[in-house]
């Protein structure tokens, strides 16, 4: 095995770094593109770069997905897999890791959108970390939040483990509300995560807490319903937009009446949290 450039050996968390680097990778990254930097960074051939993802293909931290007839390199989620230092994201037949100071949240792979895979969700989530120990204008936690689009729940069943006292998680799609049934469940967050298929008109909820990731168009849309169900001071999430859109979203929602409090880019997506004036 060779050494790591910094002096420690290969062994010594070089799997946390190849994760660490296809979450923070500002594009997808193929299999050649991840054993340039292993043997860039760890020295060694070509060739043991390769092999050294192949183990991990093999103990199903990392899979292959294909997008338009390219082969790219992604974090498998078949074992705990931090998404970010404070939250970890565990599949329900493994056992959390033993860092009590990260949040283990167990998510059933299926079809709804929200596993971890996609950038979207993972800044999403980064952007719920850093409203952890946020109090509202009134000097509480969170009241109540929404998660607008749930999918598998996820969003939901983050800001609930964040402290979010009440979540409603909405999705008109049948079959992601029963993923992500299953995935609150999971999570023995039945009485604080409620799943909601009506319309959004009908809500008469105010929300300190607004969580949405979709495309752009569906986010500017939200605007008139957003004026109308947060609260004061509430926090508004968006994910699900492109890095170049962010312009284009910040005019749905423009200062003063709305200021920046966290933003980030990956793989040319973007996601921002705001806090309403």
């Amino acid at each position: 095995m060779g050494a790591d450039r910094s002096g420690g050996r290969l062994g010594d968390g070089w799997d946390q770094a190849v994760g660490r680097w296809i979450l923070e990778a500002d594009r997808k990254m193929t299999a050649s593109d991840l054993a340039a930097r292993i043997a860039d960074r760890f020295g060694g051939s070509p060739r043991q770069a390769r092999q050294r993802i192949r183990r991990l293909v093999e103990a199903g931290r990392l899979t292959y997905i294909y997008q338009y007839g390219q082969s790219y390199v992604d974090l498998g989620l078949q074992r705990p897999t931090a998404i970010t230092p404070g939250i970890v994201f565990c599949p329900p037949a493994c056992v959390p890791p033993p860092d009590t100071r990260a949040l283990s949240i167990i998510i059933e792979p299926g079809a709804a959108f929200g596993d971890g895979r996609h950038p979207t969700t993972r800044l999403a989530v980064q952007g719920l970390e850093t409203l952890r120990g946020h109090e509202t204008s009134t000097g509480s936690r969170f009241a109540r939040g929404i998660d607008i689009g749930t999918g598998s729940g996820i969003l939901a069943i983050v800001a609930a483990r964040l402290g979010v006292a009440r979540v409603d998680a909405v999705d008109i799609d049948p079959c992601a509300r029963s993923e992500a049934r299953r995935n609150i469940d999971h999570n023995r967050l039945g009485r604080r995560v409620t799943l909601r298929q009506e319309a959004l008109e009908s809500f008469a909820t105010r929300y300190d807490l607004i969580m949405a990731n979709l495309r752009l168009p569906t986010l500017c849309a939200l605007g008139p319903w957003i004026e109308s169900h947060a609260q004061p001071h509430a926090v508004l999430l968006f994910s699900g937009f492109r890095a170049d859109e962010q312009a284009a979203l910040l005019r749905a929602f423009p200062a003063p009446r709305c200021r920046i409090r966290w933003s980030r880019t990956q793989a040319a997506w973007g996601a921002v949290v705001l806090q309403r004036g």
